[in-house]
């Protein structure tokens, strides 16, 4: 069961995305998202997700889900320019949070909160 996000909340984060995309779809993607976080991190916060003290996580979860979401099926862009450039942007957010999460610091951090 997806925690760190919701199908929801990545579909706000792209528009156009193919309307067959069923949520259980989406939510495939951010539980695979969890997995790459909680290996990134050697620690897994599902059991204590809390969006408000962890909303790295959320953004994270959300950038990788909707990546997978935009490829499944990028037919609802106008262009493979428009579909490079959105998947491009989420990746650099994705890459971003990750680096992020590599840290002990920061891991240690949300563990505190």
């Amino acid at each position: 069961m997806a925690t760190y996000t919701t199908a929801a909340l990545v579909r706000k984060t792209v528009e156009n995305l193919d309307a067959s995309l069923l949520d259980a779809d989406i939510e495939a993607f951010i539980e695979e998202a969890e997995s790459i976080l909680d290996c990134t991190m050697e620690k897994s916060f599902i059991s204590t997700f809390d969006a408000t003290k962890h909303g790295i996580l959320r953004a994270a979860a959300n950038k990788w889900a909707a990546i997978c979401a935009v490829t499944f099926n990028p037919s609802g862009f106008e262009s493979a320019s428009e579909w490079y450039q959105i998947v491009d942007v989420l990746w650099d957010q994705w890459n971003a949070k990750l680096e992020m999460l590599e840290k002990d610091t920061i891991v240690r951090y949300l563990e505190s909160l």
